[in-house]
Parts: C-alpha cells; sequence; structure tokens
C-alpha cells in the first residue's frame, strides 16, 4: 500500500479529533513565550518506508529534471540519500515514505523540519501537484508534525508553508512544518468573521497581518485567508481553481501557510499571498514567502 494511501485510511479514523484539538486557550500575545507543546490530539502514523518514490510528474522546465544536482538542488541530492540511491551528502533522514521524506530544517531545532517530495518537483509550479495523481502532502506535513513523530513540531502552535519560486532557496519542493509566530491566530480569530469557508469568497477575503522579519522586527502584510474543515483535499488543486485561475494570477508567485484554526468549530486557516496581490486601500501589500508567519529559529 503506498504512502498517501495509508495515510488518508488514517486521516479517515483521526483527522477529526487532530482538527479539533487546539482550543482558544492556546492563544497567546505578539510578544508571547517561545516553546510549549504543538496542538493535540492523537499521535498518528506516517507512512511505512518505501523506497522507490510515487508516480511522479514527467520531467519538463515546470517540474524539474532528475538529474539536477548541487546548489540549488541540495534538497533532491538529500531525498535521494534518504531513499538509498546513493551516499551524499550526508542527511539525517528522519522520515522515509513512499510519496516523501522528512528532514531537519536550518537551523535543526525541535520547531524546524521539511517534508520532501520523493519526486522530481521543483516547487509551487509544477502542475502536477494539483492533480489528481498528487499525494496530498499539506495532510502528510500535518501528520508529520504531530506529537509521536520523529518531525513533531514543539511550539505553542504548528505552522505549514510553502515559499514561492522567487522566495525559495531551493527548487526541490518542500513544505515547512515550523511554528508561527505568537499572536498570529489571534489576529486571525479577530478577522474570522469575514474569512469565510466559501472558497468562491478565497480571492476577495484579504486581511493584513502583523508577522516578524528575520530579525525580529513586526512586520505587516496582506494574505488571501480560507477556513477549511480539515486538510482531506489538495490544497494546491484549491489555490490553483479558486484563486490562480480566476485571478489570473501566476502559480509560482503564491506562497501559502497552514495553521489550526482556535475558534468556533475549528479546523484550520488556510492563507495564501503574492507580490502583486491587489489589496484594499489602506492594507499593506503582500508577498511570495511565508517567512513572516513562521518560526524557524
Amino acid at each position: 500500500m503506498s504512502g498517501s494511501k495509508r495515510i488518508d485510511q488514517i486521516a479517515r479514523r483521526q483527522f477529526v479529533k487532530l482538527s479539533g484539538a487546539a482550543s482558544a486557550g492556546g492563544l497567546l500575545a505578539l510578544a508571547g513565550a517561545d516553546g510549549g507543546m504543538a496542538d493535540g490530539g492523537p499521535s498518528p502514523e506516517p507512512s511505512p518506508p518505501a523506497p522507490g518514490g510515487a508516480n511522479c510528474p514527467t520531467e519538463s522546465a515546470l517540474c524539474g529534471f532528475r538529474n539536477q544536482t548541487g546548489g540549488r538542488y541540495d534538497l533532491w541530492d538529500r531525498v535521494q540519500v534518504c531513499l538509498g540511491t546513493r551516499t551524499t551528502p550526508a542527511t539525517n533522514c528522519l522520515t522515509t515514505a513512499n510519496d516523501y521524506v522528512v528532514l531537519n530544517g536550518r537551523p535543526a531545532n525541535n520547531h524546524n523540519f521539511l517534508l520532501v517530495p520523493t519526486c522530481r518537483i521543483s516547487g509551487i509550479e509544477c502542475p502536477w501537484i494539483a492533480t489528481a495523481a498528487a499525494p496530498n502532502y499539506w495532510l502528510d506535513a500535518w501528520i508529520n508534525a504531530q506529537p509521536g513523530q520523529p518531525s513533531h513540531v514543539v511550539y505553542p502552535n504548528i505552522g505549514l508553508g510553502i515559499n514561492s519560486a522567487s522566495a525559495r532557496q531551493q527548487d526541490q519542493l518542500h513544505i515547512h512544518l515550523a511554528g508561527i509566530h505568537s499572536g498570529i491566530q489571534t489576529q486571525l480569530n479577530n478577522y474570522d468573521n469575514v474569512i469565510s469557508n466559501n472558497p468562491a469568497n478565497w480571492p476577495n477575503q484579504i486581511i493584513p497581518i502583523w508577522g516578524l522579519t528575520s530579525g525580529g522586527a513586526p512586520a505587516p502584510r496582506s494574505y488571501r485567508v480560507l477556513q477549511v474543515a480539515n486538510l482531506n483535499n489538495n490544497l494546491f488543486t484549491l489555490l490553483r481553481d479558486y484563486v490562480v485561475r480566476p485571478t489570473g494570477a501566476n502559480m509560482a508567485d503564491q506562497a501559502m501557510a497552514v495553521t489550526p484554526r482556535l475558534i468556533g468549530n475549528g479546523g484550520f486557516y488556510v492563507i495564501n499571498s503574492e507580490p502583486a496581490l491587489q489589496t484594499p486601500p489602506g492594507q499593506p501589500g503582500g508577498t511570495g514567502t511565508v517567512d513572516f508567519l513562521l518560526a524557524y529559529a
């Protein structure tokens, strides 16, 4: 059984518990303390090791080529080390599944990990990731960030994220498993009444969020935000069909983040932005990076 199919089975049994585990009691002020436990709930199991990869996209300029190596393809090299098809560079493979591997991020700590596909996929611009053939990498990432996993994110709340093509440093698709900066969810809660769960409204649900620069200074950016009850659907498909195509945007320019919704009936906020985001008057501009939202160090 493939890793993605097994995770789907796990998700059906346990995901309702996972998505409802967070509570409003976990809200923190913007300058709150570091550390603490990630969102609770049962500890689902990741896919069993099955090196070899999934049914992958055809090699192309948009999706990448398997023989690319070194430099901006270092993550792809590391995937192959985990799969046993090469021996360098030295790599700490936390989880090796059929569809993905999980690695330490940099800096290595207990709230900075990467989920990297075993397919050669350059990044968010590869059309294949939004098709029915692609694994549900977002659900895989969420499950691997939970307690009991080698990549358990130890932080008050979890933030998952992927950068746009221009903002990333590696040309192999990777989802960050990290903390989310203190206070982000409080801000999302404050706008909850204008954030619906109707994906057709997603392009117009644009709110300002104050995050942090790499130096720790507060910085505002605008984001499109959507509520979802769970992560059972491919979020790349949702983004393509309800944001990119209707607005004429470029998939390569999109950044995405996911964090639990701590009020109401729970679920998740799906956060999206791009540098050319058309914002309402008086709001800050958009961004192609999730780094304002996620805590890596």
